[in-house]
């Protein structure tokens, strides 16, 4: 992972560095394998990959959803703040916070299915595409920051 840390492009660390973490931790199979700031980076980078792919909605029903009640802190520790808040009203919908079991998530989605939780993830996912926070900065600076907990 040292080239990674050489590199000088946010844009091209980030899709290398998410290549890297995704592998040295399985695709998420093994998250004991990263460093707490790989960690951190990881979890806010699945996230954003998921909403761009089909939004809060997608992310919450996939395995990535294993680690959601770690994204508000992620993206708080990168400095994305606003990022945050949004991930904080899409977790809004669940009562008693998200099952980090993944069947039993699944479970719980299909009881909550209505107009109203769509419209939520909708906004968050429209508010997080807006991208109000230039998170490839964020995530380079962070690891930067962090260099040596990247190994």
């Amino acid at each position: 992972m040292e080239w990674i840390m050489q590199m000088e492009d946010p844009v091209e660390f980030s899709e290398a560095i998410a290549h890297c973490l995704g592998e040295k931790c399985e695709y998420g199979e093994a998250m004991d394998r990263l460093s707490e700031p790989e960690r951190v980076l990881y979890v806010a980078q699945v996230l954003e990959m998921e909403v761009n792919n089909g939004g809060f909605e997608q992310y919450f029903y996939n395995p990535s959803g294993n680690e959601a009640g770690e994204i508000v802190r992620a993206f708080e520790q990168i400095g994305a703040v606003h990022t945050a808040r949004i991930c904080e009203r899409a977790l809004s919908v669940f009562e008693n916070g998200v099952p980090v079991d993944w069947d039993e998530r699944q479970e719980l989605l299909e009881k909550m299915e209505s107009d109203e939780i769509q419209e939520i993830w909708d906004e968050c996912s429209s508010a997080f595409c807006a991208y109000d926070e230039d998170l490839y900065e964020l995530y380079f600076a962070y690891a930067m920051k962090n260099a040596a907990a990247f190994r």
